[in-house]
């Protein structure tokens, strides 16, 4: 049994990293040796054209594709972040983690059962150290990067500052468990706008699906550094 790696580049002219960073951090995670299912922007394929094989597999689309896209022109804009980044569109890719690794299980690319999102740029944290192979170990509920004391109560304003229970950049399992994970997420994306009119992290969106859902996750240790990976 092994493991798909999902992950997913969309790329923002106006966004704070060019096309060099993402094109030097992305190919490091491009060259590891693990199935993978790519969600690439069609635009920026051809940076990435020479991995496509029959273990590395592409999914064009646009950024129009996302399900949040239609509601971006509704919004208003009203988080705490960094100007150069932070707004409704980034939301809507970050928060579209958990679709596109429904998307892969669904697309039945691999007969696998289990499943792993890796973000795209995450070489950007990680040195010579990291150890890859732990992405092998295999999992029945949401297994889960964790940073702030999940017991802890939270000293930012949840709607509009960002909140590090949740790392961002990795979690797996089995298919099942990260099928249910993206229903729930769907849910409380569209709810949280109904209610409040703009998107938001997509950490900040998990903490409020775990504070629910306990049950289904199993959080590990971890910062934004090696750790990520390696304590999977």
């Amino acid at each position: 049994m092994e493991n798909v790696l999902v992950s997913a580049f969309l790329y923002l002219p106006n966004h704070y990293q060019d096309i060099d960073f993402y094109i030097k951090n992305g190919k490091p995670l491009m060259a590891q040796d693990i199935k993978k299912i790519i969600f690439m922007d069609t635009e920026m394929y051809c940076h990435f054209k020479e991995f496509e094989s029959k273990n590395n597999v592409f999914i064009l689309i646009k950024k129009e594709d996302l399900y949040l896209y239609k509601y971006l022109n509704l919004l208003d804009e009203k988080t705490d972040g960094n100007v150069k980044k932070d707004n409704n569109l980034f939301y809507a890719i970050m928060c579209n983690k958990t679709e596109f690794v429904k998307q892969a299980i669904e697309s039945e690319t691999f007969s696998v059962e289990h499943y792993i999102w890796v973000d795209f740029g995450i070489f950007k944290i990680l040195d010579h150290n990291v150890e890859f192979k732990n992405l092998s170990k295999q999992y029945n509920k949401v297994r889960i990067g964790n940073i702030w004391n999940l017991d802890s109560p939270c000293n930012v304003n949840l709607h509009t500052q960002i909140c590090w229970y949740f790392a961002g950049g990795v979690f797996g399992g089995h298919k099942d468990v990260l099928l249910s994970f993206s229903k729930l997420m769907k849910r409380e994306v569209l709810e949280f706008m109904k209610h409040h009119n703009h998107l938001l992290w997509e950490v900040n969106l998990w903490y409020f699906i775990y504070q629910k859902n306990k049950d289904i996750f199993h959080p590990y240790q971890c910062d934004h550094n090696n750790s990520l990976i390696n304590n999977y």
